[in-house]
């Protein structure tokens, strides 16, 4: 990094810019795989502008020559490293988040190292960062960095026509609720809440979500909504249900899993949606980060083969219905116990044969009327599902149809 105001030629924006991402010498500023980085690029007007805010502007306008034009002027600073790299075209703007309240930033892709025109973006996702030099054991470093040589946190699938419109909070339902649903599935008109609540059963919308950072616990919470949004650096506008932000790093001690724990985080912007309904639950990943699911405990599958949902794609994760057969299945003695649990891994392969304790973030989503019926199901040997006066016998394809199946509760007068 030049240190004086000096006389040496003008070097090519490009290039420069490059080596100044790889330096890490300025705060914000770095590679986000090998083909994507961010820049921090806060409005001049903020209060809380600081030095270090505008310092690779500042350091452009010295070795482009125009810091003696605009000693002081931070705008103009700013404005010449814009045109410069609006100027050129070895970058790609792919995502701007400058009116961020928190972290203001913009995202470009390298279309070529030399700035060739039509150039295709670099197709490598695999992200290797440098290793911090701290006295962490060896044995700590290695299962950091080995998860990190084959996390994918900007990988671009291809994208497909963007659905007419993504959910909105209003009633908990996407305004155009068939677009959202494949198959023109219809949303339901009435949850059935009620028959739910007397019977003392959850509804199907009743979540518990748990967030770890490898093994630490940092969030977990229990909500009822058909829709949730998991996020990091989300425009408040841009939230579509119930909000779930990732926590922050300050529970972490180790100084690897903080730097690549951030530095994951910080590739979240919108991050995951989440919606259930009586069919099941699905997902909607709408970031580059790569998410991961699962919906078996990782560590007991044979052969593992890691499942990857689509950008701008809405997956199932959970089948509501296949869960009701393998429980009437397990009912009756003929097969082992069913799963319940949706393990999402934000950045890193899962299934992989690797435990979930060294996975840098990873969400657990338990539906917990799945696991009140695995449990009634567990009474008596699993032989049946007697509770009170309530006989839960399990004869019906949906949970929508099984809760509405019960009908008023008896009472006693």
């Amino acid at each position: 990094m030049t240190t004086q105001w000096s006389t040496v030629a003008k070097p090519q924006f490009g290039p420069w810019l490059i080596q100044q991402v790889e330096s890490r010498q300025y705060e914000g500023l770095y590679m986000m795989s090998p083909d994507t980085f961010r820049i921090p690029w806060k409005h001049n007007a903020r209060r809380n502008l600081e030095d270090e805010d505008v310092k690779i502007f500042k350091e452009w306008a010295i070795v482009s020559g125009k810091i003696k034009e605009n000693p002081a002027n931070k705008a103009k600073w700013k404005t010449n490293f814009r045109c410069a790299l609006e100027g050129q075209k070895m970058f790609k703007k792919i995502a701007d988040n400058s009116k961020d309240q928190d972290k203001p930033h913009k995202v470009y892709c390298i279309i070529s190292p030399q700035g060739t025109q039509n150039a295709e973006p670099i197709q490598n996702p695999i992200f290797i960062p440098q290793i911090y030099a701290d006295q962490t054991s060896q044995n700590m470093e290695q299962d950091l960095y080995n998860p990190m040589e084959t996390m994918c946190i900007n990988q671009q699938d291809p994208v497909p026509q963007i659905l007419d419109t993504l959910p909105s909070p209003q009633n908990g339902y996407p305004v155009s609720g068939a677009q959202f649903l494949q198959n023109n599935t219809p949303l339901p008109v009435q949850p059935p809440y009620t028959t739910a609540y007397q019977h003392n059963l959850p509804s199907f919308c009743n979540l518990e979500i748990t967030i770890n950072y490898r093994k630490t616990e940092v969030s977990k919470t229990v909500l009822d909504s058909h829709l949730v949004q998991f996020h990091y650096q989300c425009n408040p506008s841009e939230v579509r249900g119930h909000p779930i932000p990732f926590p922050s790093i300050e529970k972490l001690i180790d100084h690897k899993q903080i730097y690549y724990t951030q530095r994951l985080l910080d590739s979240i912007q919108r991050g995951l949606l989440l919606e259930v309904n009586q069919y099941g639950i699905y997902g909607f990943r709408q970031d580059m980060c790569n998410v991961f699911v699962c919906t078996s405990d990782p560590s007991e599958i044979q052969n593992p083969e890691p499942q990857k949902l689509r950008q701008n794609i809405r997956e199932q994760l959970f089948s509501f219905e296949k869960y009701i057969s393998d429980l009437r299945e397990f009912k009756g003695n003929r097969r082992g116990s069913p799963d319940y649990t949706i393990y999402l891994c934000f950045g890193e392969k899962l299934p992989d044969g690797k435990p979930l304790q060294k996975k840098l973030i990873v969400v657990k989503v338990v539906p917990l009327i799945c696991r009140e019926l695995h449990a009634r199901a567990q009474l008596d040997g699993a032989s049946s599902l007697q509770n009170d006066n309530v006989s839960l016998q399990i004869s019906h394809n949906s949970l929508y149809e099984l809760i509405n199946s019960l009908g008023p509760p008896s009472m006693d007068i």
